[in-house]
């Protein structure tokens, strides 16, 4: 049987209530079944999502805009509608890819639930997912504000800011938290970051082996796992993860130089190359080798803005005693 034309049901009103998160469990139900009966409609959900995603970003979100790109896409996939797909088993994992560009912002998110034929519904949380060079801003439901860098991903529960406010973090973030009595934590797989109300940056990349956070206003609590010491920050501190050892130092920093990259900028201060190449990485998606344990730990100073990949490569190579060469995909740095 072929599936009611959007328009004419009410599953439009449906999914703009799930994607502001006031959906009740009965119209998700509706919406997961809406969902499965075939790909037109999983393809429809994701172009809609993307111009939601988009709008809200940019504070134009609006009923109007939407109804003239959904009047749009409803032609566009008028055919697609023959092509069922078979039922899938229980537990089926499906995977509604949010993206969109608006001039030089770049939203890459994920919105990830179950279904179970029993037609049960299981709260799930909402994932933002940046795989994008640039970074995210996304407005969380307390009314907080994040910057997700690239390769970065945020997680918080359906419940967030009822008791408690929680994200899991893998990757980078800035964090703007809005004040508003309850506790915020941000956790990585090795660290906790406690807050009320404040502004610092969180990277915990897992391959760099460190977690880092920075403090440019308020007060920070942080409680590293295995650790049963809490460790205060005010602004200007720095505190540095070692996650191999389990070993923590603060120190003194210009907080700015370490949020810059929300601004699309990379702002280095006798900063090791080792990490120079990990950010570069996540920046202009490429693979960077450095050959020597002694060239990782060179230092160096430099600004990125607008520069690309082959204009920051001539930067380092005239700011040490580096040279650069090409194997395949992979930039390598050797003494």
């Amino acid at each position: 049987m072929t599936p009611k034309d959007p328009l004419e049901t009410p599953i439009k009103e449906i999914i703009f209530r799930f994607l502001e998160g006031i959906a009740t469990e009965k119209e998700i139900v509706t919406l997961h079944k809406w969902l499965r009966e075939n790909e037109a409609n999983r393809k429809y959900f994701d172009e809609v999502n993307n111009t939601y995603q988009a709008s809200v970003t940019l504070n134009r979100f609006n009923h109007r805009m939407v109804d003239d790109d959904w009047a749009k896409l409803t032609n566009r996939i008028g055919e697609a509608k023959t092509h069922q797909l078979p039922k899938r088993k229980a537990s089926l994992l499906v995977l509604l890819k949010v993206a969109a560009s608006i001039c030089v912002l770049v939203i890459a998110g994920a919105l990830l639930f179950n279904y179970f034929e029993n037609n049960d519904v299981q709260k799930q949380g909402t994932i933002v997912r940046n795989s994008n060079n640039n970074n995210t801003r996304i407005v969380l439901p307390d009314g907080s504000t994040v910057w997700l860098n690239a390769n970065s991903t945020i997680e918080y529960s359906p419940d967030f800011g009822q008791s408690l406010r929680e994200v899991a973090l893998k990757g980078e973030a800035f964090f703007d938290v809005k004040k508003d009595g309850k506790a915020f934590i941000v956790k990585t797989d090795n660290m906790q970051v406690h807050v009320k109300g404040t502004r610092f940056n969180v990277e915990a990349y897992k391959k760099n082996g460190t977690v880092k956070t920075t403090l440019e206003e308020g007060k920070v609590e942080l409680h590293v796992d295995g650790n049963d010491k809490f460790f205060t920050m005010i602004p200007g501190d720095q505190l540095i993860l070692n996650t191999k050892l389990n070993d923590v130092t603060v120190q003194k920093v210009d907080p700015t130089n370490f949020s810059a990259w929300k601004e699309e900028k990379l702002i280095f201060d006798n900063v090791p190359l080792s990490e120079i190449a990990t950010k570069l990485e996540n920046r202009y998606k490429v693979k960077i080798t450095i050959k020597s344990a002694k060239a990782k730990r060179e230092l160096l100073t430099m600004t990125i803005e607008q520069e690309d990949i082959e204009e920051v490569l001539e930067m380092i190579k005239l700011s040490s005693k580096l040279r650069v060469k090409m194997e395949s995909n992979e930039i390598i740095l050797y003494e």
